[in-house]
């Protein structure tokens, strides 16, 4: 790290300290205020509202007025429009955004401490103890891997929503979340997700990010692994025969890490580029047939659909190394999908996909059930529930 990110680092870690210092200081005197008596503090990263985050406030300002709750967001979000017209919120990185870190009875969000004006810097200071209040962890999707990140040890919640059996089994016993903590409740966003009876005639390849590159710049970046075989796909002339012979569409959404390098990528003429602000990723997995991956945990999602979907693994032993382990999931044992590590196999797959209708092979959807015992359009009432028994508690 250079002097200027250091000293840009402490200039801004100096200004949250100041900040939430003179909140708490001033915190009794708004402590009875309507805005902040038994509020709920939700959000996502602070930036968006199109996750877990957004579908539970939209559930509690439709169905539970008496809860005094807030969305967190920046004021130049394009998600914005989204929570502006469902209920109060809070300007990200405001003092009122202090305050109501101080005050609120309860802290939601689908990143650890997501629901704060600087995730950065208050991650650090929940490890010392400054955040208070029940900490809800509605996660971004579900876990798989071995993220130590997110062990009890080193991190503080009081629930950790899962969606899976296998899943929750895994986070209580290698993360060491007990029963009141791990809570088998599902995914707020699960319950607007449906399968489309009408085929789309679109494809999504949507791959995870790569640690390794995470600071990358440019020129780093399009001399990598990941970038050549992603848009060597993009641009391979099979990929464009078999899109003009089943009169089908790409759209490739790349991860929020990949989004800076987004004009890096290119296509042929059934290929669009999609970014952030383009549409939700929850718009992207409906509205598409097939879905080709490689890590994301996005995949299961689509399999909530019962969506056919690839894996495409060129870097496995590569991204292991780098990336997360890997947990209670294997891909060549569980994957709801086929795992292929180079193009060629991968667009024989695809081929036989479209050839059968963009219908799911029996094998895989048998695996999708097996792993979604909990299948329903009630979890945002089961996480709702879960959070106010939390605050009843005390």
């Amino acid at each position: 790290m250079n002097l200027h990110r250091i000293c840009k680092k402490a200039v801004k870690y100096i200004s949250c300290t100041v900040k939430f210092g003179a909140a708490r200081v001033v915190s009794p005197f708004f402590k009875n205020k309507a805005k902040y008596k038994n509020l709920w503090l939700i959000s996502e990263r602070g930036i968006d509202a199109r996750d877990n985050g957004y579908y539970l406030f939209k559930y509690i300002t439709q169905n539970h007025p008496e809860i005094n709750i807030a969305f967190a967001i920046s004021r130049d979000s394009s998600d914005r429009p989204r929570v502006e017209t469902l209920g109060n919120l809070i300007n990200r990185g405001s003092f009122a955004h202090y305050l109501a870190l101080v005050l609120s009875k309860v802290k939601i969000s689908t990143h650890i401490m997501g629901y704060t004006p600087d995730i950065d810097f208050f991650i650090r200071a929940d490890k010392h103890g400054w955040v208070k209040g029940k900490k809800i962890f509605l996660q971004h999707g579900v876990t798989k891997d071995n993220i130590t990140f997110l062990y009890s040890n080193n991190v503080n919640v009081d629930l950790f929503v899962c969606s899976a059996e296998s899943e929750h089994k895994y986070v209580q016993k290698q993360y060491g979340y007990d029963a009141g903590a791990a809570r088998l409740l599902g995914l707020c966003r699960y319950d607007a997700l449906y399968k489309i009876k009408e085929k789309s005639r679109k494809i999504l390849i949507m791959p995870t990010w790569r640690y390794d590159l995470r600071g990358a710049e440019r020129k780093e970046f399009t001399e990598s692994d990941y970038f050549k075989a992603f848009n060597g796909l993009l641009n391979s002339r099979r990929l464009e025969e078999i899109l003009e012979k089943y009169n089908y569409e790409v759209l490739f959404y790349p991860h929020m890490e990949i989004q800076r390098f987004i004009d890096c990528f290119s296509g042929g003429d059934r290929v669009k580029i999609m970014s952030f602000g383009d549409c939700t990723v929850q718009e992207l997995l409906i509205k598409t047939d097939v879905l080709i991956t490689d890590f994301s945990s996005v995949f299961f999602d689509y399999g909530y659909m019962g969506k056919p979907m690839i894996f495409y693994q060129f870097d496995e032993e590569k991204f292991r190394k780098n990336h997360y382990s890997e947990g209670y999931f294997s891909y060549k044992r569980d994957a709801f999908g086929d795992v292929v590590y180079d193009e060629r196999t991968l667009l024989d797959s695809l081929e036989r996909i479209l050839a059968n209708g963009a219908e799911t092979d029996g094998k895989y959807l048998d695996r999708i059930n097996q792993f979604f015992t909990l299948r329903d359009t009630n979890n945002c009432e089961r996480n709702f529930n879960a959070v106010k028994k939390i605050c009843d508690r005390g």
